[in-house]
C-alpha cells in the first residue's frame, strides 16, 4: 500500500544514442534525428533521457524498423510504465506502426521515441527537406524548434529560447551544418 510519500518519476535507463543509432543504421532505417539529441548535435548543452527520430513511413521501412527494435528488444513505454513496458503481442512488424503518429519505446540501450509526423511537421521528407549531415540526418534546428512550439509540453516550451538564441549564433557565424 501506500507509504504516504510522492511516487518517484521513473528512471530512465542510461541512454546510448550512438549505440541505438548504429542499430538503426545496420538496418538501414531511414529516419531523422529530432528532440534533445537533434538539438545537441546542433550545439545545444541541454541534456535528455531519450533519443527522438522522426521516421519514413514506406511499409519497406517499417519492416526494417521493426528489425531493428526487436535487434534492441524493444518495449512500448506508456505513461505509467515507463519502467517496464510491454511488448507488442504477436512481436514487431510492419504492421505495427500502422495506426501510430508516435511511439515511446524502452530498448536495451536506453528510450527511444519513434515520430511519424512530429508536432508542427508532416513527418520525414518534411523534415528531410532541410536536414543537417553529421554521420546522420539531423532536423534542421529551426524545424526543431517548430516541432517543440507545436508540441507545446512545458518541457519543450522551456527550451525554446535557448534553441532561437543557438539558432542565431549559429546562424550570425554562417554555420549552416551541425
Amino acid at each position: 500500500m501506500g507509504t504516504g510519500r510522492p511516487s518517484e518519476p521513473p528512471r530512465a535507463p542510461a541512454l546510448r544514442p550512438q549505440a541505438l543509432l548504429e542499430v538503426l543504421a545496420k538496418h538501414s532505417v531511414d529516419y531523422v534525428v529530432i528532440g534533445g539529441v537533434g538539438a545537441s548535435i546542433w550545439g545545444s548543452p541541454r541534456g535528455t533521457l531519450d533519443l527522438d527520430i522522426c521516421a519514413a513511413t514506406t511499409r519497406a521501412n517499417k519492416r526494417r524498423l521493426a528489425t531493428a527494435l526487436t535487434e534492441l528488444d524493444a518495449c512500448f513505454r506508456p505513461a505509467g510504465l515507463e519502467e517496464e513496458g510491454f511488448p507488442p503481442p504477436g512481436g514487431w512488424d510492419d504492421r505495427t506502426f500502422d495506426s501510430l503518429n508516435s511511439l515511446a519505446t524502452t530498448t536495451n540501450l536506453g528510450w527511444l521515441d519513434i515520430w511519424f509526423i512530429p508536432d508542427g511537421t508532416t513527418g520525414y521528407d518534411d523534415l528531410l527537406e532541410n536536414a543537417g549531415e553529421h554521420h546522420v540526418k539531423v532536423a534542421a534546428i529551426a524545424d526543431i524548434i517548430r516541432s517543440k512550439q507545436a508540441a507545446g509540453r512545458n518541457k519543450d516550451l522551456a527550451a525554446l529560447d535557448h534553441l532561437r538564441e543557438l539558432a542565431q549564433r549559429r546562424a550570425e557565424r554562417g554555420q549552416t551544418e551541425p
